[in-house]
């Protein structure tokens, strides 16, 4: 399985991209919301099976990105990461059809869980 993980912070991208790997998950990585957005562009040369983005980022958030990713990719699932379980970042995820939300700091077997339940 590909995963997309998108964090602005290359210390927490590198730590996920490691624990990935590690169980298997080949892993793409971007280090904002637009790069993400290439890489889900060009679908035919880097397969994403699932997103997996920080909330907050310069430029476009983690929401802003489900959005793109909803209006131009249909149901490409996304999980969105964040420090902040505010409930209306929460509710706003879950408006954009977002396939699941984990709050950091979270283990790596939670998000290998997580991604496991979204991915069935």
């Amino acid at each position: 399985m590909n995963v997309l993980v998108v964090d602005d912070d290359m210390v927490q991208l590198e730590s996920l991209k490691r624990g990935l790997k590690n169980k298997g998950y080949q892993v793409l990585e971007a280090l904002s919301a637009e790069e993400a957005l290439g890489y889900v562009s060009n679908a035919h040369v880097n397969k994403v099976d699932i997103v997996l983005t920080d909330y907050i980022m310069p430029g476009m958030n983690g929401i802003d990105l489900l959005r793109k990713i909803r209006d131009d990719y249909g149901s490409l699932p996304v999980i969105i990461m964040t420090a902040y379980g505010e409930r209306d970042v929460l509710i706003d995820a879950l408006r954009n059809r977002c396939d699941s939300f984990i709050e950091k700091p979270f283990t790596l077997n939670q998000l290998i869980q997580e991604i496991t339940r979204v991915m069935k």
